[in-house]
């Protein structure tokens, strides 16, 4: 497996999002709230953006762990951020992500992701 020089701890992307219907649970009665897993799928989509651009176009990376706790509900129409820092390289190619869900100022989720480097399986979309 190549180097992959730009893939250093410290690195970061945020990315926003609204809460809008795809993202929420409704068995909580009314307009629903925002669903956990819905905030660890963008959590992972922001780590993989984070690394993606740095691998060229022979490599992708694919999510293997995810440790994260949901701390309060965030109701549709809100806005929410989500960071993911790169904390950790392992071997040149296991990742691990600090992540966090963000409403304002009131944090709504953090944990951990782990990603591992990979071939790709075939051209990757966009990709050309």
């Amino acid at each position: 497996m190549p180097d992959f020089p730009a893939v250093q701890p410290g690195i970061e992307k945020t990315i926003e999002r609204t809460v809008d219907s795809n993202l929420v649970t409704r068995h909580v009665g009314g307009a629903g709230t925002f669903a956990t897993p819905a905030m660890i799928g963008l959590m992972e989509q922001c780590s993989h953006k984070l690394i993606e651009p740095l691998l060229g176009d022979a490599y992708t990376t694919v999510g293997f762990e995810v440790c994260v706790k949901h701390l309060k509900p965030s109701e549709p129409g809100s806005r929410v951020s989500v960071t993911s820092r790169l904390a950790e390289v392992t071997d040149g190619r296991k990742l691990l992500f600090d992540v966090e869900c963000r409403e304002g100022d009131k944090l709504c989720g953090t944990g951990t992701h782990r990603r591992t480097i990979v071939a790709a399986f075939g051209p990757k979309p966009g990709a050309g």
